[in-house]
């Protein structure tokens, strides 16, 4: 099994509204590179407030550059002891909306 999630665990210092806020802007850093449509289409993530985690479907390259956006945006804001990116699995099916919530 090939391993696409994308798992970017946070710390309690990292407010969890501020992260939706980033994956935005990481969403429109992405739309910006491929195009709004084609990120709609391939662009698959979600948020647990809850577990304080992002998961980001990086199996296609429009999820991979939001992976890498998103990564990068997060240790700049809530500085690299805040963030946690690792390698999470295969997703499962309606595990992964892609909608910011």
């Amino acid at each position: 099994m090939q391993k696409t999630l994308v798992r970017f665990v946070f710390d309690k210092t990292a407010p969890m509204d501020e992260v939706a806020g980033t994956l935005h802007l990481a969403h429109l850093a992405a739309a910006s590179l491929h195009g709004e449509d084609r990120v709609r289409l391939d662009a698959r993530f979600a948020i647990n407030r809850a577990r304080r985690t992002c998961m980001i479907d990086a199996a296609c390259e429009v999820g991979r550059t939001l992976a890498l956006i998103f990564g990068g945006y997060a240790r700049r804001e809530f500085g690299d002891g805040a963030v946690r990116m690792e390698r999470a699995g295969s997703p499962d099916k309606g595990r992964i909306k892609g909608a910011i919530a």
